[in-house]
């Protein structure tokens, strides 16, 4: 009896031990994979193949699925992703919501991004997971229920790397709604607290537009369309000698606003000129009337520029 026990004994600890070895030889495997040594994607569709249901083979199957989405192999992506049952495993739910955000399924994205909300603690991924669901929503053409989304977000603990995009995205949904007034305040504050990101210059194309469908009767007292802050001098070399004076009356990411634009200028009998500027990598399209002197000529037609609703702003410029 005694023998007995014995043999069972070496037998499953013969068993662990080999178990061991295994899961070590995976692990090694797996973290060669993630340094891209060789063909990363060939030991990874290894890992998932034959060791399907083993920790590094579910980790091998969450990164072939993040591969597949880079690559719009959505349908792909999605059946990677599904294989995985580990529970700690719980990013699956975050990138299952954008495979199927990106392949048009929306309510399958909601659903898979509201349970990573619920399961995970990656507060990173749960501020995105938030603003899939908006755009759901906004795909499906449910802007209510969208802006809901982001006002949940806005007040809750997790919006911390995207609050410019957050602003926009509720300027957008409101503008969907023909909310304009509520549109313009997002707007306003995208413009007044981030005035050189990216989604700022898209924010000011988008009240331009408002105004120049007539959607909104626009308060210039209460809302400054162009730059909410004077902007920083082309460079040291403007006060130098043999620069031109120029008013400068918007800055915008697109070419067409910003031409549209110069065209009221001539309507004023004024000329223009736009120049491109690259600000914090992004450009723009500034829209300055003159040349100008020093003297009486610049100070009227700054008057008569803001009689008519234009922000001004005094630059120098070869």
């Amino acid at each position: 009896m005694k023998k007995v026990f014995i043999i069972i004994f070496l037998c499953v600890l013969s068993t662990l031990f080999s178990q061991t070895i295994n899961d070590q030889h995976l692990k090694e495997i797996y973290e060669n994979a993630r340094a891209k040594e060789n063909n990363f994607i060939r030991s990874y569709e290894l890992l998932a193949n034959e060791h399907t249901d083993s920790y590094y083979g579910q980790l091998a199957l969450l990164e072939l699925g993040k591969i597949n989405i880079l690559k719009r192999n959505y349908k792909e992506a999605v059946e990677n992703l599904k294989k995985i049952h580990l529970a700690e495993i719980n990013t699956k739910q975050y990138w299952l919501a954008k495979a199927y955000l990106k392949s048009c399924k929306y309510q399958l994205s909601i659903i898979s991004a509201q349970i990573f909300i619920a399961e995970s603690t990656n507060f990173d991924k749960i501020e995105l997971a938030y603003f899939i669901i908006a755009e759901g929503y906004i795909e499906q053409k449910m802007f209510k229920r969208a802006y809901n989304t982001l006002e949940t977000l806005r007040t809750s603990k997790y919006i911390k790397n995207n609050i410019p995009l957050l602003h926009f995205k509720m300027g957008c949904c409101k503008e969907f709604l023909e909310k304009y007034e509520d549109a313009l305040i997002h707007y306003k504050n995208l413009r007044q607290n981030y005035p050189y990101h990216k989604y700022s210059y898209i924010a000011e194309d988008r009240i331009y537009n408002m105004k120049s469908g007539k959607k909104i009767d626009i308060d210039r007292t209460k809302i400054n369309f162009y730059r909410s802050i004077e902007p920083e001098e082309e460079s040291k070399a403007a006060t130098g000698r043999d620069l031109k004076i120029y008013v400068q009356i918007g800055a915008f990411g697109s070419k067409e606003n910003a031409e549209k634009l110069g065209k009221k200028i001539a309507r004023l009998k004024y000329k223009y000129i736009i120049f491109p500027k690259i600000k914090n990598n992004n450009q723009l399209y500034v829209v300055a009337v003159g040349p100008f002197e020093e003297g009486e000529d610049l100070k009227k037609a700054i008057k008569k520029l803001e009689d008519n609703d234009f922000t001004t702003y005094v630059i120098k410029r070869y």
